[in-house]
């Protein structure tokens, strides 16, 4: 019941699609590219609490992660429909990993997922759907975005109850950088381009941009409620602004991150 509102989105160019994420009624819904027109609305409670949702193109699946579940929910992308899941076991002794964001490697076929409750990320190979690794993010407390570099495979945590940054060598698990960005961290991307993390920090209001290392290069803002970012193909940076309520309008703000090199 309610309004079928839209959290997470990815989209599929194969199948000329987009995939959302109903958080509120625990479900997803396929639209089509053309005209926006609802493809597939998946039933209610088909995914519990979505967030994030990945499509990797090549195989035809589609990735959306279960908040407060050790569970990802695979779809087919064609077709569409629900073809699985693939359960997470956390290495913390007596924890139960709750999956958050997702950050996809096409190319590699690679799926890293963070767990909010746990402070880890896994690795899953979406060949097979199989759990390659879970590591431990050190430092990070609440950690809930994720993103990766698929040149070195360094992975990048965010840790919205630690206000850092952690960068994380994707073989060994060693900790590569454990920066400060600023209160609720809530969201990372890398951008391979330009080769620079962006981390979105909600509370602090700001986008703080770092090097492959860790290390900050620029504070941008203000960026109020700065919730989500997100990087395009020739590195333009996008962060959602939700500071709408606050301000006492109608509509949420999309900031677009140009780097000058």
């Amino acid at each position: 019941a309610g309004v079928f509102a839209v959290y997470g989105v990815g989209v599929d160019d194969a199948n000329g699609t987009v995939w959302v994420t109903n958080t509120r009624q625990d479900t997803v819904a396929v639209y089509r590219q053309a005209d926006l027109s609802l493809l597939r609305q998946f039933a209610p409670g088909t995914v519990s609490h979505p967030r994030d949702v990945v499509v990797d193109q090549p195989l035809g699946k589609a990735y959306v992660s279960a908040t407060f579940k050790p569970e990802v929910v695979v779809f087919r992308a064609g077709t569409p429909e629900l073809a699985g899941r693939v359960e997470i076991a956390s290495r913390v002794r007596g924890g139960t990993f709750s999956a958050a964001s997702l950050s996809l490697d096409a190319a590699a076929h690679r799926l890293y997922v963070v767990s909010n409750t746990t402070s880890e990320v896994a690795v899953i190979d979406t060949r097979t759907d199989t759990v390659l690794k879970v590591l431990p993010v050190p430092g990070a407390r609440g950690s809930i975005g994720v993103s990766h570099d698929p040149q070195t495979g360094r992975i990048f945590v965010a840790a919205q109850g630690s206000d850092n940054l952690v960068v994380l060598d994707g073989e060994s698990g060693a900790v590569i950088a454990d920066t400060p960005v600023g209160a609720g961290a809530l969201n990372v991307v890398f951008d391979p381009v330009r080769r620079r993390a962006y981390v979105s920090s909600r509370a602090a209001g700001t986008v703080t941009v770092t090097d492959a290392d860790g290390k900050i290069l620029a504070n941008l803002g203000p960026a109020p409620l700065a919730n989500h970012v997100a990087a395009g193909r020739d590195g333009t940076i996008f962060a959602v602004d939700k500071s709408a309520n606050a301000r006492g309008e109608d509509g949420d703000t999309l900031l677009r991150i140009r780097p000058r090199s």
